[in-house]
């Protein structure tokens, strides 16, 4: 079994949608797909940016990002929301939910993020002023914490497994897996990337993999034992054949292993 990683789709880009039907992805039939979120607001094109996916791997994981989760000229909230992709995703056959492939289980994490993840203090508040969650999410009165929220639902599934683990949120588990803002052109982003509540449970499981998205910032690297890998979509150039995933984990033999922090 082979286990490959993307996130970032965003298929609601007709760019994108069009270099992803031409990437074909064949080959795949026993092989699992991990998406880490933001494939679209829309749900109509989540739900067929999934069906196409599902057809070409035996398994695909999801989990919802921050656009999933947009509520625009809605009367529903963003949890609301994020229930409804995840009955989207059972209907496609697409899972939310930890299961073994092969020799390996896949675990995945709904997360969101909070300040306290800027633990450099570095990110610059002025910026969030055009950042769209702040207009396009909306919460439920009872949630005072929403990164908590989603924690929770992770907790029956926070457990040592019988196999090696991989798993997968959309937002960044470590600080370190940012870089410092100088190097940033969004210096708000700290505030914005990720939880330390992800690390916590990812500690828990004991994974060797975790693959998160969110930032568009590449990453493949080990930290205190397990392999951190964000792998963003990026459309190739149209005579470009190279895949636009990342293999994580195969049965056979474990990849290349990247460098250790």
């Amino acid at each position: 079994m082979r286990v490959y990683a993307i996130s970032d789709l965003h298929t609601d880009f007709r760019e994108n949608r069009a270099a992803l039907e031409r990437a074909g992805l064949a080959g795949h039939r026993d092989d699992a797909l991990i998406v880490a979120g933001d494939i679209a607001d829309n749900e109509s094109v989540v739900r067929e940016t999934l069906t196409w996916l599902a057809g070409r791997f035996r398994e695909v994981f999801f989990v919802p990002g921050n656009h999933e989760l947009w509520v625009r000229g809605e009367d529903r909230d963003s949890m609301d929301k994020f229930h409804a992709v995840l009955r989207l995703c059972d209907q496609a056959g697409v899972r939310t939910t930890p299961a073994r492939v092969g020799g390996v289980w896949v675990v995945p994490l709904f997360s969101w993020y909070d300040a306290d993840f800027d633990v450099r203090g570095e990110g610059v508040a002025d910026e969030l002023e055009a950042w769209s969650d702040r207009y396009f999410c909306r919460w439920p009165a009872h949630v005072t914490r929403v990164d908590q929220a989603f924690l929770q639902m992770n907790e029956p599934h926070v457990r040592r497994y019988d196999a090696p683990v991989i798993t997968f949120s959309h937002f960044v588990p470590r600080p370190e897996l940012l870089p410092p803002t100088r190097y940033l052109r969004f210096k708000g982003l700290p505030l914005v990337a990720g939880s330390l509540g992800i690390e916590s449970q990812i500690r828990r499981i004991q994974p060797r993999v975790h693959v998160f998205g969110h930032t568009h910032i590449p990453e493949d690297r080990v930290v205190d034992g397990v392999r951190y890998v964000q792998h963003y979509f990026r459309r190739p150039a149209a005579d470009d054949t190279q895949s636009p995933l990342k293999l994580v984990w195969t049965d056979d033999a474990p990849p290349a292993e990247p460098l250790f922090c």
